[in-house]
């Protein structure tokens, strides 16, 4: 077979793609996988005003689980960071380089909420163009907070850091806690920890005891649990406990209104409840009083039914249960004006031909009288004609 002569010719309106990216990630990646992370690099040229993952499962004829398998995927090799909400829906992403994160894609909401919040702040910055120059360019940074992804270390970089004193204690205190030598993956835990979510060492160590403390004795757990404080802007020990004990609180009320066995809230269950408490600063009270009118009508302990009364409320400017006693005065009265006009709108009027008839007054004694008497006469006249 003869070989190729590939002539590049006057074609100038391409995307860049990172030899590194097609020697090491594509021939291990899914399919579908590629196809989003080469959209992702088209428009770190050209942007794109409405990017949702509903837009870009529609472009791909797939579904928007999978679009969002795939950044996540990518997320995990370490190609893209992606920026949450309070309620755990992708609201930004950042394309990471070996080098430095230059590549921010421009705009991108989960529109499957109402209460996302999509909004950015466009700052300048510079990005590589095809040529290979850098130009001015402005791109947005995504709102919520971008957590980093997780690199993989060098044997040269873990030794490094072997002279870190920070580092040489924490993989003591691990090793101590948990009983056993630390394997690779436990030892870049504690450097994604330490250098990469840019955790204090003392913070580190609090989160390593409250986990192992509560039987999860696993550094991909604490490392999980380190992402999770990291997500709510929580960096010390004291934020950390505040924030435990503000859940346990009003998690163990509201399963007792909802009669539920206590224990610890699930992701879903913490989602909620965080809305409540820090998107419609609702107190305590107010919360319960929705979970208590749950059960009422509906009798199942249903957290998004909760949450649809409190969102009601939100609407309604809510901040203290006289607020709600007086919402729910002007819905009775709002009840009772149209109960009164469907039973006005019932009533027909009698028509103009329509006879009166007047009540008569009856006399039963008399009337009595008048069948005896008329009955006695028919016998009468039948026994006169026998004879």
């Amino acid at each position: 077979m003869s070989k190729l002569v590939f002539d590049r010719g006057n074609f100038a309106d391409f995307t860049s793609v990172s030899n590194v990216f097609i020697d090491e990630y594509m021939p291990k990646a899914n399919g579908e996988f590629v196809k989003i992370y080469l959209l992702l690099l088209r428009l770190v040229n050209t942007g794109c005003s409405d990017l949702s993952t509903t837009m870009i499962a529609d472009k791909f004829n797939m579904l928007e689980s999978d679009v969002i398998r795939a950044l996540k995927f990518w997320s995990e090799q370490n190609l893209l960071s992606l920026s949450l909400d309070h309620c755990g829906n992708i609201n930004g992403i950042r394309l990471e380089s070996s080098h430095s994160n230059k590549y921010i894609v421009r705009d991108i909401s989960n529109k499957a909420e109402s209460f996302n919040d999509t909004s950015i702040e466009v700052v300048p910055e510079t990005l590589a163009t095809a040529s290979g120059e850098t130009v001015p360019a402005m791109v947005p940074t995504p709102s919520g907070t971008i957590v980093p992804g997780k690199k993989k270390y060098t044997a040269k970089e873990i030794s490094a850091f072997s002279e870190n004193e920070n580092f040489t204690q924490l993989t003591f205190l691990a090793q101590t806690y948990l009983g056993k030598t630390l394997n690779t993956s436990d030892i870049h835990s504690i450097l994604y920890m330490l250098d990469g979510l840019k955790l204090a060492p003392d913070f580190i160590e609090y989160i390593m005891e409250t986990c192992i403390s509560s039987g999860h004795k696993s550094l991909a757990y604490i490392e999980k649990q380190a992402v999770t404080y990291f997500k709510k802007d929580i960096h010390s020990a004291e934020e950390a406990k505040t924030d435990s004990k503000l859940r346990q609180d009003i998690c163990k009320s509201i399963y007792k209104v909802f009669g539920l066995a206590s224990k610890s809230p699930i992701k879903k269950e913490i989602t909620y409840i965080t809305k409540w408490k820090e998107d419609f600063g609702f107190s305590d009270d107010i919360i319960l009083e929705a979970c208590n009118r749950t059960m009422e009508h509906t009798h199942t302990a249903s957290f998004p039914y909760a949450d649809k009364i409190l969102f009601g409320w939100s609407e309604n400017k809510v901040s203290s249960m006289a607020d709600i006693d007086k919402l729910d005065k002007l819905h009775s009265e709002d009840n009772q004006k149209k109960y009164s006009t469907q039973v006005s709108a019932k009533k027909v009027g009698r028509p103009k031909n329509a006879k009166s008839f007047e009540s008569s007054n009856y006399n039963h004694s008399k009337l009595e009288e008048q069948i005896r008497n008329s009955r006695d006469k028919k016998i009468h006249a039948i026994l006169s004609e026998n004879k």
